[in-house]
């Protein structure tokens, strides 16, 4: 599920009945995937996206008969056809998409959107399955929601969809249900914890990577030895902050894959020590920013102190950090190590789009 903060944060602010559009179901190319979510407000304010501009005209159009209804509608666009082209919006992409547009009323997040909003701010995991069509005879109704956490149940399904709910895709995606009475179509959608990036070093050219990141929905997570530096006045982006010594200050941070850690503190013997902390951490990323000579003095130190480093500990290894985008400025240094660390966890060589053959947008 993606962003399950802001479009909470969107339906606190409203002040009079509004529309969820979910992206439930694509067919073909599609620039936003399953679970990509959108509040439409009457006056015609909108907040987050379900598209690439292609399908929100229309969906507004249908806003003011969801909310006189009050019940659930499921709309298709076919985004090939040359009707469309002709005398539709005008699109011109190629794919069909299914959305399905919901009543929500003021200032009232549902419950499974707040369920979801603390995974997210927990770096928890779970499953979101939304009905979103039905036939037959079947114990669930367009709009249900059912969520888990692991094996513990927050928003129960009936029995006879559990089986269904019980194998989790790899990503969102539509699934139908095949249930003694009729079927179900669900959109399952797997709760990850949110990319966590830790910077070690809170000096002035670590701001620019807190406000960057701060934008993508990252948990970040600040470590320096300097309490005067390492405040929440001057990194207000930061979800925690550890002062301390490393490597025992690192010691109770919850690392994991989806995490990546940064060490920008340019204090040589305190970014070796942090670097030696996080190369024995279960992370997905480890940056070292520097030259490459200064870089390949304190690897070498390391390996004198503790050993050689494994060959799992190199392949996550950056240095110096950042990709090759010709950057001088804080900022523009901060933008290329943001996106080898983007690239890097999504398993991506970061290459121009032009030189990749594969699918553009990862599922």
């Amino acid at each position: 599920m993606r962003g399950p903060g802001e479009i909470a944060a969107a339906l606190r602010s409203l002040a009079e009945p509004s529309a969820l559009a979910t992206l439930v179901r694509t067919k073909g190319s599609s620039y936003r995937k399953p679970g990509a979510r959108m509040v439409f407000h009457p006056g015609g304010l909108q907040q987050g996206g379900i598209s690439a501009g292609c399908m929100e005209t229309d969906v507004k159009e249908r806003v003011a008969a969801v909310l006189e209804s009050r019940h659930p509608l499921l709309v298709t666009f076919d985004l090939g056809s040359e009707i469309d082209l002709i005398w539709g919006t005008g699109m011109g992409c190629a794919g069909r998409a299914e959305v399905l547009l919901e009543r929500m009323e003021p200032g009232q997040v549902p419950p499974w959107l707040e369920h979801a909003e603390r995974l997210a701010r927990e770096r928890g995991s779970g499953l979101l399955a939304t009905v979103f069509g039905t036939r037959g005879e079947v114990p669930a109704a367009p709009g249900d929601r059912f969520l888990f956490e692991g094996d513990r149940s927050l928003l129960p399904a009936p029995p006879a969809l559990e089986a269904a709910l019980r194998t989790p895709p790899a990503h969102a995606e539509a699934r139908t249900a095949r249930l003694e009475g009729g079927e179900v179509d669900l959109l399952l959608e797997p709760i990850r914890p949110p990319v966590a990036l830790w910077v070690f070093g809170a000096g002035e050219h670590a701001m620019p990577l807190f406000r960057l990141a701060k934008g993508l929905g990252w948990f970040l997570g600040l470590a320096d030895h300097r309490p005067g530096l390492a405040t929440a006045a001057r990194f207000p982006e930061a979800n925690r902050i550890v002062v301390g010594h490393p490597p025992d200050s690192l010691q109770a941070i919850p690392f994991d894959a989806r995490t990546a850690a940064l060490v920008v503190s340019h204090v040589y013997e305190a970014d070796k020590a942090a670097l030696a902390a996080f190369l024995k951490a279960p992370l997905g990323y480890v940056g070292l920013q520097g030259n490459r000579r200064r870089s390949e003095r304190i690897l070498r130190e390391l390996e004198e102190e503790d050993g050689p480093l494994t060959e799992e500990a190199r392949s996550l290894l950056h240095y110096p950090a950042g990709l090759d985008i010709g950057a001088e400025s804080p900022e523009l240094i901060a933008l290329s190590m943001i996106s080898e660390v983007q690239a890097s966890l999504a398993g991506r060589p970061g290459l121009p789009l032009r030189q990749w053959q594969g699918p553009i947008h990862p599922r």
